[in-house]
């Protein structure tokens, strides 16, 4: 719920379950048989067209969409207090045909980065393959979060090359991971923290300290069967960085 709240959120919906047999779909606008006591807000497209996202802003709404298949939210980085400016920007790390470990070296590389410039930072996994990283974002549109983004991740990848990589181009990526950040922008999105993800296993995209991300670990191992007992021992919530979502 925090990291949905005053949010606009598109939702990838399987109302039949997962499978290549069962239909999967988007929707980003709310159809007016919902109920009226599901809060909307009303944005328009690039082309002028209206689309009522809905806002998870209680339990009851949470519920509903639920109910209504939704496994994904897929929530934009900003609020409905400045559309035009994000509260963090991403970094996601597409390992693609590296592994998951050398994903990890490149992240502890980016997380030295982010470190010597005095940003904070909460990494966690996609609920895939990949990782997120986070990084608190106060000041500036989202072209300065993603012209800052893509300057951080451009000598990230220039101190790995044989690693890492920006290239857009998958035919280019070679067998480098992938540091994405193209989804800082407005009207974009992207998993938040403990959703589940639609593919078997249902796994979870998990919030980690930085200290338990090592090269074996396994991401599978974070799904709807074992986070919750996770979540119920752990001192701290790793998104604590983020107090401001709650």
């Amino acid at each position: 719920m925090p990291f949905l709240r005053n949010r606009p959120v598109p939702l990838e919906r399987l109302p039949d379950g997962i499978g290549p047999e069962h239909p999967h779909f988007w929707q980003k606008n709310t159809p007016a048989s919902y109920p009226a006591w599901l809060s909307r807000i009303t944005l328009s497209t690039e082309r002028g067209k209206p689309v009522a996202y809905a806002l998870v802003n209680d339990l009851p709404s949470l519920l509903l969409l639920v109910n209504q298949g939704t496994i994904i939210f897929h929530p934009w980085l900003s609020r409905l207090d400045n559309l035009d400016q994000p509260d963090f920007v991403l970094f996601d790390l597409d390992p693609g045909r590296a592994t998951f470990a050398q994903a990890v070296e490149v992240v502890h590389l980016l997380h030295d980065e982010l470190v010597s410039e005095y940003r904070e930072a909460v990494v966690k996994t996609s609920g895939k393959t990949g990782l997120h990283v986070l990084v608190r974002w106060k000041i500036g549109d989202f072209d300065e979060a993603r012209a800052w983004s893509l300057a951080t991740a451009s000598h990230v990848a220039g101190k790995l090359p044989k690693l890492a990589t920006v290239e857009i181009r998958k035919a280019q990526r070679q067998n480098r991971v992938y540091i994405d950040v193209m989804q800082n922008a407005r009207g974009h999105h992207a998993v938040p923290p403990y959703v589940l993800r639609a593919v078997p296993g249902a796994p979870v995209s998990r919030p980690l300290q930085w200290s338990e991300l090592k090269a074996k670990l396994d991401p599978k191992q974070f799904n709807i069967q074992s986070v919750p007992e996770r979540i119920r021992r752990q001192k701290r919530d790793p998104m604590d960085l983020f107090r401001e979502f709650r």
